[in-house]
């Protein structure tokens, strides 16, 4: 039998270190060349005919915007929830210096992501995606559009149902802002540590194991999370992609624009999928570093017992099903673009 280097058995809360801090930094990178590449090299001054069905403009405008209304509620209740979840771990599992880090790691994400809808560095070309669909477009075909808060509340100047849209993206892209944050740093969380730990020998390896276990449980829902968040922004981001295209009087043009839409929606899935991979892959690549060297020392040690108790938490073990599942969640984005491009509205539109 080898002799057992001492183990760390957990005491406290948990301590994420700073240099793992770094992560945060390849999804706002994902985000600057994604972003960079659609301003810069798609086509910002989209002109179209203009050809909207007037007699029944009305009642498309108004079932497509009910859409946009049931895809933006969804799409900020789960934005909410996920920010909770994060929030509510962070302050019962983590030390207040863990927390400090994170949040000090959030802050700058959060300001990051916020230079894409609040300060639109001109070097970096255009963000608005309706510009990519044409503008004059969405403005003809919405601003026709009553909206109850233009008479109430905002400076609608004629915009109509164009200037509620820019409104409502506008706070769905703030809280995108916190709630993909929240779920990223949630992500780099599973690597954290527990704190003030003491040495043992067989315990220690069994400690280890409900640590290694916990930090796979929390990278696994953080990924969950990650493909659901995503998955809808995809619904809302269709939503009102689509609203003005059902309006279009000539149906081929109907049919060109519906098939420019689908393009920048895979477009979106795919980086968003990149995007999921950026902090992902990292924190699995570092939990896999740490299940094997936990289980050389497993193998050194040669205790029986502390195998079976290993054994029971299943650690080394990717089940086929466990696999497909995180497959999904990372593709996600692209499954449920995909999925809106073959939704149609044809026959409301006539």
């Amino acid at each position: 039998m080898g002799i057992i280097p001492p183990r760390l058995y957990p005491r406290g809360r948990l301590v994420i270190a700073p240099r793992y801090l770094g992560i945060l930094a390849l999804p706002a990178f994902v985000l600057l060349a994604s972003e960079y590449l659609l301003g810069n090299f798609g086509n910002s001054a989209l002109l179209l005919p203009a050809s909207v069905k007037v007699e029944t403009a009305p009642l498309l405008e108004l079932s497509a915007r009910y859409r946009f209304l049931s895809a933006w509620f969804f799409y900020f209740a789960v934005c909410v929830i996920f920010i909770a979840i994060f929030f509510s771990e962070l302050w019962s599992r983590h030390s207040p210096r863990s927390a400090l880090r994170i949040l000090l790691g959030l802050v700058a994400v959060v300001a990051f992501t916020m230079v894409f809808n609040t300060i639109e560095p001109a070097w970096m070309g255009s963000f608005e995606a309706y510009e990519l669909l044409g503008k004059s477009l969405f403005v003809d075909a919405l601003s026709q559009g009553r909206l109850r808060a233009c008479e109430t509340s905002l400076a609608c100047d004629g915009e109509g149902a164009f200037h509620g849209m820019e409104v409502l993206l506008d706070k769905a892209n703030h809280i995108t802002s916190l709630a993909a944050a929240a779920v990223i740093a949630g992500m780099v969380l599973a690597l954290a540590r527990p704190h003030r730990p003491y040495l043992l020998s067989s315990k220690g390896l069994a400690a280890e194991a409900v640590i290694l276990k916990e930090a796979q449980d929390t990278s696994s829902r953080y990924l969950y999370c990650s493909g659901i968040l995503l998955s809808v922004g995809m619904v809302l981001v269709l939503s009102w992609m689509k609203w003005p295209g059902q309006m279009i009087a000539d149906p081929e043009l109907r049919a060109r624009h519906a098939e420019l839409v689908n393009a920048i929606s895979l477009y979106r899935g795919v980086s968003y999928s990149v995007l999921i991979l950026s902090y992902y892959m990292p924190v699995s690549l570092i939990l896999m570093v740490r299940i094997e060297r936990f289980h050389k020392a497993v193998a050194a040690h040669g205790n029986p017992e502390i195998a079976e108790q290993v054994a029971g938490f299943d650690i080394n073990r990717i089940a086929s099903l466990e696999a497909f599942k995180k497959i999904i969640a990372i593709v996600s984005p692209i499954l449920a673009s995909a999925l809106g491009a073959a939704v149609t509205f044809e026959g409301i539109g006539g």
